[in-house]
C-alpha cells in the first residue's frame, strides 16, 4: 500500500507525455505518406483518358538521410508504444493495490459489524427530540349564583398556552429504549392560594422576581413549572414480552396513554380521567406485549406500582397498586376495530406525623403517627374503537368501587356540608364519540355524549353533550374547536341544592402544532 503515491506520480508524469505524442503523431504520419493523385476523369465520347505524366506530385518521398534503425528509435510511434507499455504496467500495479485496499476495507467492515452485533448497537440515531404545542382561548359560561363562579376562572375569555410538550426518545442500545416527556407551563402564577374573609387573607400565587441572569438589574421574570409527564426505560427484544420500569401512564382505556393534543380527537377528556378514578400515571414496573392470531393482534399490559401518587412519589405505606389491560385489534380492510378491558386496584392512605409532649421521652418530645384516611378501590373499564373508512367511533364505560376503613374517611366539602365525610360508593361513567373526516378542506366534525353518575351535594348525575370541529391543514398543523354543555341533575339522589345553577357551557379552541 506504500507504493500508491509512487504510482500516482508516475502516472502524472506519463500522462502529459502521452498527450503530446498523440498530438504530434498525425502530423508526422502525414509527412510520411504520398500525396494523393488527382482524380482520373473520362473524356467525352467514352474513351479512356490517358494517364498523366509522372510529376513531382506523384513522386515518392525523398529517401531518409539516416539508417532505418535510427529512424525507428526517433519516431513518435516508438515513444508512444513505450509509454503505453509503461502505462499498462502501472495500471496493473495500481489494480493490485486497489485489490489490497478493497480486501482491507472489507475486513474492517466485517470486524465493525461483528463488534456492533456483539455490543448490541443499533447503528441508528441515539436520541430523537420531538413534541407538540397548542395555544388558543377558553370561555366558560356559568350562572353567577353558582359556587363554581368563585372557584374557577369563568365568565371571561382568556387566551391560553395549553401544552408545550417535549419528548426525549433515546435508543442507544439495541432492544433498549428510554423516553422522557416534559410539559412546560406558565402555572401557577395567579392561582388563588387563600380566600379572604373568615378564611383569612386573600392571596394569589406570585412567581414574579428579578432575573438574576438578565442584562439589567431590574429585568422582570415570572417563574413557571415543569411537569414530568413520564420517564421510563424499557427492554423490547421480544414482541410478546417487553419490560418497562419508571414513571409511565396507566394503560387504561383509550385516552390516557394517547394523551397528546395532536392525537386526541376531542379537546375534552372523559370525566373518569379528569377526576382521576384510576391513577393517571404510576411509578413501578410494567410488562406488556402482543401476538397475532390470524388478522387479530392480541395484546396485554400488567403493572405493579406505588399506586396513587396524589400524595407522594414514595410508597410510604407499603401498599402497591396492581393493574392490567387486554385488547384485541384488527387493522385490515375498511373496518378497523379494537376492543379492550382495563382494571386497577390498590389501597391508599395518608399518614400524619405530630410532635407531642412526652414526659417519658429524654427530650420531652415524641413523634406520633396516625392515619387520617384510608381506602381501597377497584376500577374496571371496557372500551371500543371502530374506524370505518373516514369515520371514527369511540365508546367507553367505567365503574369504580371505593371502600373506606371505619373511622378513616376523607372529609367532604366543608363549603357545602360542614362536618361531612365521603361515603363508600359505586360510581359509573360512559361516553360515545363519533367523528367523520370530510373529503374537503381537511374538515373533521364530531359529536360527543357523556354520562357520569356520582353522588355529590350538587347532584349525582352529570350529562355532557358536545359538538366539535377539527381542521387538518397538514400532518403537523390542526385547528380544534369544541363547544360543550354540561347539565347537573338529580338522578337517584336528591340534592338539597339547586343543581341547575351549576350547569356549564364551555368553549375551547386550540391551534395545534406537532414537530
Amino acid at each position: 500500500m506504500q507504493r500508491t503515491p509512487v504510482l500516482y506520480l508516475r502516472l502524472g508524469v506519463a500522462a502529459p507525455l502521452l498527450l503530446g505524442a498523440a498530438l504530434r503523431a498525425p502530423h508526422a504520419f502525414a509527412q510520411a505518406l504520398p500525396r494523393a493523385a488527382p482524380p482520373i476523369t473520362a473524356p467525352a465520347g467514352g474513351a479512356p483518358a490517358a494517364a498523366p505524366a509522372p510529376g513531382p506530385e506523384l513522386a515518392g518521398p525523398e529517401p531518409p538521410a539516416k539508417d532505418a534503425s535510427a529512424a525507428a528509435e526517433a519516431s513518435p510511434a516508438a515513444d508512444t508504444a513505450k509509454l503505453s507499455a509503461e502505462l499498462a504496467e502501472m495500471k496493473k500495479e495500481l489494480e493490485a493495490v486497489k485489490a489490497q485496499q478493497s480486501e482491507a476495507t472489507a475486513a474492517a467492515a466485517e470486524a465493525t459489524a461483528t463488534t456492533s452485533a456483539d455490543d448490541g448497537a443499533t447503528g441508528g440515531e441515539p436520541l430523537k427530540i420531538y413534541g407538540f404545542m397548542d395555544v388558543g382561548l377558553n370561555h366558560v359560561w356559568v350562572n353567577k349564583d353558582s359556587v363554581l363562579t368563585h372557584l374557577f376562572q369563568v365568565n371571561n375569555t382568556s387566551f391560553v398556552v395549553g401544552n408545550i410538550n417535549l419528548y426525549f426518545d433515546a435508543q442507544p442500545i439495541k432492544h433498549f429504549r428510554g423516553l422522557a416527556e416534559l410539559r412546560f407551563t406558565n402555572a401557577p402564577f395567579g392561582d388563588i392560594v387563600n380566600y379572604g374573609g373568615v378564611a383569612g387573607t386573600f392571596k394569589r400565587k406570585d412567581t414574579f422576581s428579578y432575573d438574576s441572569g438578565g442584562t439589567q438589574i431590574n429585568a422582570p421574570m415570572w417563574a413557571a413549572s415543569v411537569v414530568l409527564e413520564r420517564a421510563w426505560i424499557e427492554w423490547n427484544e421480544h414482541q410478546s414480552f417487553k419490560f418497562r420500569v419508571g414513571n409511565f401512564f396507566t394503560p387504561f382505556g383509550i385516552w390516557n396513554e394517547d394523551h397528546g393534543t395532536p392525537t386526541l380527537i376531542s379537546l375534552i377528556l372523559p370525566q373518569f380521567i379528569v377526576q382521576r378514578w384510576m391513577p393517571i400515571r404510576q411509578t413501578g414496573i410494567m410488562i406488556y406485549g402482543s401476538a397475532f392470531a390470524g388478522e387479530w393482534e392480541l395484546g396485554y399490559s400488567a403493572t405493579l406500582s406505588n399506586g396513587r401518587q396524589e400524595i407522594s412519589n414514595y410508597n410510604f405505606d407499603n401498599n402497591f397498586g396492581v393493574g392490567a389491560r387486554v385488547y384485541a385489534r384488527r387493522d385490515t380492510g375498511r373496518v378497523n376495530t379494537t376492543v379492550g378491558l382495563s382494571y386497577f386496584t390498590g389501597k391508599t392512605k395518608d399518614n400524619e406525623t405530630d410532635i407531642v409532649i412526652s414526659p417519658t421521652s429524654k427530650t420531652g418530645l415524641d413523634f406520633v403517627e396516625k392515619t387520617t384516611y384510608a381506602y381501597s378501590e377497584h376500577v374496571a373499564g371496557a372500551d371500543l374503537s371502530i374506524d370505518i373508512d373516514a369515520t371514527r367511533i369511540r365508546a367507553e364505560a367505567v365503574v369504580r368501587r371505593q371502600i373506606f376503613r371505619p373511622g378513616q374517611r376523607i372529609p367532604d366539602s366543608g363549603l357545602f356540608a360542614p362536618g361531612s365525610f365521603s361515603p363508600n360508593s359505586w360510581i359509573e361513567s360512559g361516553y360515545v364519540m363519533v367523528a367523520n373526516q370530510l373529503p374537503w378542506l381537511g374538515l373533521e366534525p364530531y359529536l360527543w355524549g357523556e354520562m357520569t353518575d356520582e353522588p355529590t351535594v350538587l347532584g349525582d348525575l352529570s350529562l355532557t353533550g358536545a359538538v366539535g370541529l377539527n381542521v387538518h391543514f397538514n400532518s403537523s398543523i390542526q385547528w380544534k374547536t369544541q363547544l360543550d354543555r354540561v347539565v347537573n341533575v338529580n338522578g337517584f339522589y336528591t340534592s338539597p341544592y339547586d343543581t341547575s345553577v351549576n350547569s356549564l357551557t364551555i368553549l375551547y379552541s386550540r391551534l395545534v402544532m406537532a414537530f
